[in-house]
């Protein structure tokens, strides 16, 4: 019992986190271009980094791997959240083409708000499996 309880907190807070790192990523995105389009804030450029997004994808990659994945194959055996979690991805891979701003910026939010409803819907079937466990 103390076990599941345990896993259960590890699980619950890991999808937490991954899901507010993704929300954002999401919110990053949209308000970069739109914080930098104004010349008084021009020198916000050093936000619109490449590390930055870099960062928050690698985190975003090692979430799945250290929340999604092993909810799937030891507790719920549900594929949507990978499912969810690998569109997003992705789409937030096609956004680096940047073959235009618009198609950057749309598909790395959608992306990013995939990978938060994937990392959603994990919590949402693991707090089901836990409640009907007692």
């Amino acid at each position: 019992m103390k076990e599941i309880n345990s896993m259960r907190i590890k699980n619950n807070t890991l999808d937490i986190i991954a899901l507010t790192s993704s929300l954002i990523c999401a919110i990053h995105c949209v308000t970069i271009p739109i914080l930098l389009s104004f010349s008084s804030l021009s020198n916000l450029y050093f936000l619109e980094n490449p590390y930055i997004e870099w960062s928050f994808i690698t985190v975003g990659i090692v979430f799945v791997f250290i929340s999604l994945w092993p909810s799937y194959t030891r507790n719920h055996h549900k594929i949507k959240p990978l499912l969810f979690a690998s569109l997003g991805f992705t789409l937030i891979a096609v956004g680096r083409l940047e073959f235009t701003a618009l198609w950057e910026i749309s598909n790395t939010v959608i992306g990013a708000l995939l990978v938060s409803l994937a990392h959603y819907f994990n919590w949402s079937l693991l707090r089901t499996l836990y409640h009907h466990k007692h």
